[in-house]
């Protein structure tokens, strides 16, 4: 079974458009799991695929 097959084209979660807190809390956490290795060493050890934050 391909990724595409399992997950489509990726993977999102929605927020409220008025709740630009959360958003903006999200984006941050995000950027600092990205910048600081995180999502790579959990997509490493729970998935058997690439996580590409956008």
């Amino acid at each position: 079974m391909s990724d595409d097959k399992l997950l489509g084209a990726g993977v999102g979660f929605g927020v409220r458009k008025s709740d630009k807190a959360l958003k903006d809390a999200l984006n941050r956490a995000l950027k600092e799991l990205k910048e600081d290795g995180s999502i790579d060493r959990f997509a490493a050890k729970y998935f058997d695929v690439k996580v590409v934050l956008k």
